[in-house]
């Protein structure tokens, strides 16, 4: 019997051993000259990104960049966070900070300080394109030196200070324990995006109503909506985490802290009275049939709801909450599509809060311990990054997808001047989103070890909350209990 125990473990470490040399031998990458790219972009981001990556090339021959589009957001995480086990990170990810907070325990994540104060330069090629008076268009290529940093103040002056903060080593937890300094830049901003309230202004001018500015104005305008129309849906909101997540900030109530934690359970502070009472009453407009959300939805984006019109009893969204990097999703020929902040809640003191959240995706680098020359992989993964933050091509990414640029020069450039001239749901999202910024109404949540996963808790609490699944007591302790493995 122990001698058959014996030679079943020897063949198992066998079977194991030639797994590990197959996926080695499978692993074809080029860890020297070309750069990985993990990023959740739509086809249309890609495509402007696509240009990104053939100037970088062009630039730089002999470096290619691989662009990876694993999924959603929660799919580039996973698929990060995987290959860190196996030491087969990419070189460059879209990130939020709560990514972050899981990435730095794996020591691997390089901070873009070394690079944005670099005084080095790398060699390239400068391509010139010229068009003559018969459109012949000619192209010419010269030597030249590329600077790896940003010269005097170009990065503290022209980058928005409010989108760096959330990136900085001390936003995350025990950053210290895992070898990081104080004030080091472990994430930088790419494009940044909001909530927006799109409305059917057609709808809403036959009411006589101008959009709703807080809450308990939306609510007495879906009565009406909902009287008026039957089979239209008066409000739709894509995100059930953003919506808890913003009334916990707009009204004061605890969502999660990063202060005074002794345990790692204290940072989950969302099973409350406050966001009990708050639940029982979307379950109340729930049941009158008021709203609905991506999830109720069958898992849809609420703007293919949106867009239909109530015309015709089209059946319809009035009023619709969703990305501003989303907004080319919610132009209709069916009706005039208006934008405006989302709404604030009244406060105890008589003012009203119109906090909303700061989101978009960060890049994150990561080291190439596979690479034979692990720090001229990093330089170049960096000369990348600064073609993804040329103010030029931020102004085409904006146009394109209607997320903001994290430069001030941007709005400089002529391709702004022109988009921003445009009276399309894109340029109106964007100039909305340049005031609000301007008026401090963005805010980030704490970010550490865990601060994604009561995204997803408080998300799924709210839906099963509203729908009447669980009661909203039931559903906050399951959602704490997967965050926090206890009782509160």
């Amino acid at each position: 019997m122990k001698k058959k125990l014996i030679t079943s473990l020897i063949a198992l470490v066998l079977v194991l051993s030639s797994v590990l040399v197959i996926c080695a031998a499978c692993d074809t990458r080029d860890y020297n000259h070309t750069i990985y790219f993990y990023s959740s972009q739509g086809a249309t981001a890609a495509t402007e990104t696509q240009k990104a990556i053939e100037a970088f090339q062009a630039k730089f021959p002999g470096w290619k960049v691989q662009h990876v589009r694993p999924g959603g957001y929660d799919e580039v995480r996973d698929k990060v966070s995987t290959e860190l086990s196996s030491d087969m990170q990419p070189d460059l990810a879209y990130c939020y900070p709560d990514h972050v907070a899981m990435y730095i325990q794996s020591r691997q994540i390089l901070d873009f300080d070394q690079f944005i104060t670099s005084t080095e330069t790398v060699p390239g090629k400068k391509v010139t394109t010229s068009q003559d008076d018969k459109g012949n268009i000619t192209t010419t290529t010269e030597d030249a030196d590329f600077s790896v940093g940003y010269e005097n103040e170009e990065f503290t002056e022209d980058f928005y200070t409010d989108y760096l903060k959330d990136g900085y080593s001390q936003s995350f937890e025990d950053y210290d324990k895992y070898g990081y300094e104080q004030g080091k830049l472990l994430a930088l901003p790419f494009v940044r995006s909001t909530e927006i309230m799109y409305y059917n202004k057609t709808a809403l001018d036959e009411l006589g109503l101008e959009p709703a500015t807080t809450w308990d104005e939306l609510w007495d305008q879906c009565e009406r909506i909902h009287t008026k129309w039957p089979k239209a849906m008066p409000l739709a909101y894509d995100s059930e985490a953003n919506w808890f997540i913003i009334m916990c900030e707009q009204n004061g109530w605890d969502y999660t802290t990063n202060d005074n934690i002794t345990r790692p359970a204290d940072h989950y502070q969302f099973n409350n009275e406050d966001t009990k009472q708050w639940l029982t009453e979307l379950r109340d407009y729930y049941q009158k049939k008021l709203f609905i959300t991506k999830q109720a939805y069958n898992g849809q984006y609420t703007s293919s709801l949106f867009i239909k019109g109530v015309a015709n009893n089209a059946g319809g969204a009035v009023y619709c909450i969703g990305s501003s990097g989303g907004a080319s999703n919610q132009s209709s020929n069916n009706f005039t599509v208006g934008v405006a902040p989302i709404p604030g809640s009244k406060r105890s003191d008589g003012t009203i809060d119109y906090s909303n959240i700061s989101q978009g995706p960060s890049l994150c680098m990561f080291r190439c311990n596979k690479a034979d020359n692990p720090d001229e992989k990093a330089k170049m993964t960096w000369m990348f990054v600064k073609e993804l933050l040329d103010v030029e091509f931020q102004a085409k990414f904006v146009e394109s997808s209607g997320y903001s640029s994290v430069r001030k020069s941007t709005e400089n450039t002529q391709t702004y001047k022109n988009f921003i001239a445009k009276s399309n749901v894109k340029a109106e999202v964007v100039k909305l989103s340049a005031q609000m910024m301007q008026e401090g109404l963005f805010f980030v949540s704490p970010s550490f070890i865990g601060s994604s996963k009561a995204r997803t808790q408080v998300g799924n609490a709210l839906y099963l909350a509203m729908t009447g699944q669980n009661t909203p007591a039931k559903a906050l302790e399951i959602a704490y209990r997967n965050c926090a493995g206890a009782v509160k």
